[in-house]
């Protein structure tokens, strides 16, 4: 992979900070065939929220579900299969939400077909629906360069890594695009770079985890020839 690159963007890349405003929307589901019967009518905003939002409301930096419906199958559910089916679902690998929430309900249906019963979650364990506003401010840190952009990164929270890589994706309208690549895409000759960061499966990880990927990917550019 080619070295870091010392000339300057036109632009410098500022590093945002979010959090966010959750909201239940009054609505749960005590079984798996009311979840799919949910997955018809609740918003967009609600299945975002549980799909990728929901890895900033949780406590543990560790993501050992993906999502917050293969969360509630192992949990509440006890389906560890049905859990396992619904962590391997990849929203990124669709164009839109509603290609997205179609998967879902297919997913969902086709394991209640070969059901002989409907799991019920136990008392106090039912699944709640919810939508959040992601509350986005600019941070102190910014890079204007890519050893800038390194040393930035090593200091930026998980909350600054869900942004510009989840968001980013959706609010870029590409897939495989996210604020990182696009910025050293549009600023710097480091094909392989970009590449690298658009192929990473960044749903299945951790943030903490994803951050450490990053970190390696600038870490090799910064071995490598000067």
């Amino acid at each position: 992979m080619a070295s870091l690159p010392e000339h300057a963007a036109e632009n410098a890349f500022w590093f945002r900070d979010c959090f966010l405003m959750t909201m239940p929307i009054g609505q749960k589901a005590i079984n798996l065939r009311e979840l799919l019967h949910a997955m018809y009518e609740v918003s967009d905003a609600v299945l975002f929220y549980h799909l990728f939002q929901y890895r900033l409301a949780i406590i543990a930096p560790a993501v050992e579900y993906p999502n917050d419906f293969a969360l509630w199958a192992a949990n509440a559910l006890q389906d560890a299969k049905l859990a396992e089916k619904l962590s391997s679902f990849d929203p990124f690998d669709y164009e839109n939400l509603a290609q997205v929430r179609q998967a879902v309900i297919d997913l969902l249906e086709e394991y209640l077909w070969d059901l002989p019963y409907i799991p019920w979650a136990r008392p106090g364990m039912e699944f709640h629906f919810c939508e959040a506003s992601t509350v986005v401010f600019r941070s102190q840190i910014s890079a204007g360069t890519m050893l800038e952009f390194y040393e930035a990164l090593k200091k930026v929270g998980y909350d600054s890594i869900y942004y510009h890589l989840f968001e980013g994706r959706w609010r870029l309208g590409v897939r495989e695009m996210d604020d990182f690549s696009y910025w050293i895409e549009t600023n710097f000759d480091m094909p392989e770079l970009v590449a690298a960061i658009r192929n990473m499966d960044i749903y299945f990880y951790s943030l903490r985890e994803i951050h450490t990927s990053l970190l390696k990917l600038l870490e090799g550019c910064l071995e490598g020839p000067r």
